[in-house]
């Protein structure tokens, strides 16, 4: 049987009938969703207690799922003929009734198991008045208003007991070979004891079926349903008994909840599926709550309640949308959350990190929520980012998948955006873009596919990927010079390939793109975009040693920012005006701005830029001696590059540490970060680092005497910075950079 906790539970509550101060029966009320075992555990509990009722113990299936459930005055009637009294020999009133039953049922000490409840209201009449009886009620509903009960919410059970289900069921025999097999078998079921004991039972049936056989049919969603019956036990049947249980508009929730397959939502996004109001909706995921169809997860980092639908249950609701509501009811719904999702991920993406918002369609998206939720969502925008990610990527496969390109297009944009606020979270990115891409080009929207060739291109820039970067922007400024009509999405291609570039070191290249980019900006009112074209430009001059070229190029950036009162922006552009400021040896006015823009990043949480920042800081305190501070940060900073697996990251701060160890006289302990620097910049193909990690590798190799192999490292980090065309080159000094 398993279910000891709650076989303990249901017994100890009946031994309460032993108890002399008792003035009413005790009562529990055993409620979960279809097919959980309430009926078997309440018979079960029943047997084993049988001496606590000498009198008998009654059973009456209530019937709440049929079309016609059985009426208290029909359930009295059968209760009395239980007790061997007939009821038509007296009048048949229900007031008549209960008296009737009441009279006879006072003195005698019974089990009284009632079946699949529908509510409070059928319950009461035949509930027994003394308490020398017991009462058992099962229900899909957790019947809360029934007074004196005790509930037990039934749960699926652990996988451990929902495994020794189905071997007991199958056979020990038949589940010892595969153990894996068996193992998914349950996680397919849900761990539903129903459906793991169907899926024993045909087990048991097909001797000549191996578990993963099974398993192979069980892993389609779209049969699984089908798969689950065996002789006059069917999945689906208890399922549209539950479902049959609900009210129309329960069922209408139901049916649009499970719709999109979402792995867990918050209540809200039923106020757009249904198209009701916000505080309407909560009320409508609370009412399937305590009907059994939907959990509680918990809360996620916004304060919200996070809710799921059991694989199953989920899957039969989807099909009974797919069955009782027309395609342009589904759609409609559906593009109503998208609406919402796009206008409260836009919302976070302003909120944080700068940029991020680029990637939602224009104009903005209408407003679908009250004010107060929006506001109450987008208080944490990481935490909201967070809850929300796996409901897009959800999202952006099930409109691909029924021919929502374009809503699919605007999705994969919010994941980007998602990912720049949470930091490296590449997964659903990918997904997402892939699902879209593949939507935008069975429907022949070029223009979508161009956008969504940008977003892969940033994905793989994010990734230190930077020829396939080059390579997906390239492919989008194709498509969108073919139109001619999108001048903004060939600006962002020319500069997201002008920063690949940049990355790269291929310095004349990259800026003969960038410059490229930002004329095509000027078309544009985008005073962002302009601005960060502008930053990729100074960049590549001060990386070239032309500092006056530098300082304008960051200076005008700076400016733009401003003016789009964007501080990540700033943020950024502040710590490389700083760089050129260290690069001329200018150590306070570097560590000034570095402190601004550590301020900047700090109030806006961003993990990342106060890590980079607080490098830069690190090598500026280096050169002036201030070796325990610069330590300090250097030691912060391996950490969270780590911890946000970015190994760009990760390799600047290693040869950082080693600079360091150089510059406290600890010339051998600078070997071990040092190389450890150079294999990341070889993995990453990024020459010009890798030449500046071999330049400080080589001072490493002079201190104990090796002249000549510190004389080939310097010649050939010198070959490389001619051959970029780097400030190293004309500086002879690459050990400064």
């Amino acid at each position: 049987m398993g279910r000891t906790e709650q076989i303990a539970w249901a017994t100890s509550l009946l031994h309460g009938v032993d108890n002399t101060t008792r003035t009413a029966p005790p009562i529990g009320v055993i409620s979960g969703r279809s097919g959980m075992g309430k009926t078997a555990l309440a018979v079960h509990v029943g047997h084993r207690t049988a001496e606590l009722f000498p009198d008998g113990r009654l059973f009456v299936d209530l019937r709440a799922s049929d079309t016609a459930p059985l009426q208290p005055a029909d359930a009295l009637a059968r209760l009395l003929r239980a007790m061997g009294i007939d009821p038509e020999t007296s009048p048949n009133g229900i007031d008549d009734l209960t008296g009737l039953y009441r009279t006879h049922v006072a003195h005698r000490r019974i089990l009284l198991i009632l079946d699949n409840a529908a509510g409070e209201t059928h319950l009461r009449p035949l509930l027994p008045p003394g308490p020398g009886s017991a009462v058992l009620v099962t229900s899909r509903r957790r019947l809360v208003a029934l007074e004196g009960a005790a509930h037990l919410d039934l749960t699926v059970p652990d996988e451990p007991e929902a495994l020794q289900l189905l071997k007991r069921v199958a056979g020990e025999e038949r589940t010892r070979s595969e153990p894996d097999q068996v193992a998914e078998i349950v996680t397919l079921c849900g761990r539903l004891p129903l459906a793991v004991r169907i899926a024993g039972a045909r087990l048991a049936a097909r001797p000549h079926w191996a578990p993963g056989r099974l398993a192979g049919r069980l892993r389609d969603e779209r049969r699984r349903l089908n798969e689950l019956r065996a002789g006059d036990l069917e999945l689906r049947t208890s399922l549209e008994l539950g479902y049959a249980d609900l009210d129309p508009q329960e069922r209408r929730a139901l049916r649009r909840l499970a719709l999109m397959e979402l792995p867990d939502f918050a209540a809200w996004i039923a106020a757009p599926l249904l198209d009701i109001g916000t505080e309407e909706a909560e009320e409508a995921v609370e009412r399937l709550v305590d009907c059994h169809f939907i959990d509680v997860l918990g809360v996620d980092g916004t304060g919200r309640n996070r809710y799921r639908i059991h694989d199953l249950a989920r899957e039969h609701a989807r099909e009974r949308c797919l069955s009782e509501e027309s395609a342009e009811e589904r759609a409609a719904a559906v593009l109503r959350l998208v609406a919402c999702w796009l206008g409260l991920a836009k919302g976070a993406a302003a909120r944080g990190p700068g940029g991020a918002t680029r990637y939602f369609p224009e104009p903005g998206t209408v407003r679908l929520l009250d004010q107060e939720t929006e506001e109450g969502l987008l208080d944490r925008p990481a935490a909201w980012f967070a809850a929300e990610q796996a409901c897009l990527l959800a999202a952006v496969v099930h409109c691909a998948d029924q021919g929502m390109a374009r809503a699919a297009r605007d999705l994969a944009g919010a994941l980007i955006a998602s990912s720049a606020v949470l930091y490296n979270q590449f997964d659903a990115w990918s997904r997402s873009h892939t699902a879209a891409l593949e939507a935008v080009r069975r429907g022949g929207d070029t223009e979508g596919e161009a956008w969504l060739l940008t977003g892969l291109g940033q994905l793989r820039y994010e990734q230190d990927k930077f020829e396939e970067s080059y390579a997906y922007f390239a492919d989008a400024l194709r498509l969108f010079d073919e139109r001619g009509d999108v001048p903004r999405g060939a600006a962002l291609s020319l500069a997201g390939m002008g920063s690949a570039r940049r990355e790269q070191a291929r310095f004349t290249e990259a800026l003969q793109l960038l410059s490229s980019a930002l004329e095509r900006y000027e078309q544009t009112d985008d005073v962002g975009a302009r601005a960060r074209v502008l930053y990729g430009i100074g960049y590549v001059h001060r990386e070239q040693g032309r500092g006056a070229q530098a300082w304008e190029a960051l200076s005008g950036a700076l400016g733009l920012y401003r003016t789009a009162s964007d501080r990540h922006g700033e943020a950024l552009t502040l710590r490389s005006l700083a760089l050129c400021h260290r690069a001329d040896g200018a150590w306070a006015d570097a560590e000034r701005l570095l402190h601004e823009a550590l301020r900047i990043f700090a109030g806006l949480q961003d993990t990342f830029g106060v890590m980079y920042t607080e490098q830069s800081l690190a090598k500026v305190e280096l050169r002036r001696g201030h070796l325990e501070k610069a330590r300090e940060r250097l030691d912060r900073c391996l950490e969270v590059a780590r911890e946000r697996q970015d190994l760009f990251g990760e390799a600047l701060v290693l040869r950082t540490l080693g600079e360091w160890c150089l510059a406290a006289g600890e010339t051998e302990r600078a070997q071990e970060p040092l190389e450890r620097a150079l294999a990341v910049w070889e993995a990453l193909d990024l020459p010009l680092w890798r030449a500046r990690t071999a330049w400080d590798l080589a001072e490493v190799s002079a201190s104990r005497g090796d002249e000549q192999t510190a004389r080939a490292a310097r010649a050939q980090a010198m070959e490389t910075f001619r051959a970029l065309d780097s400030r190293e080159a004309r500086e002879r000094a690459g050990g400064s950079a």
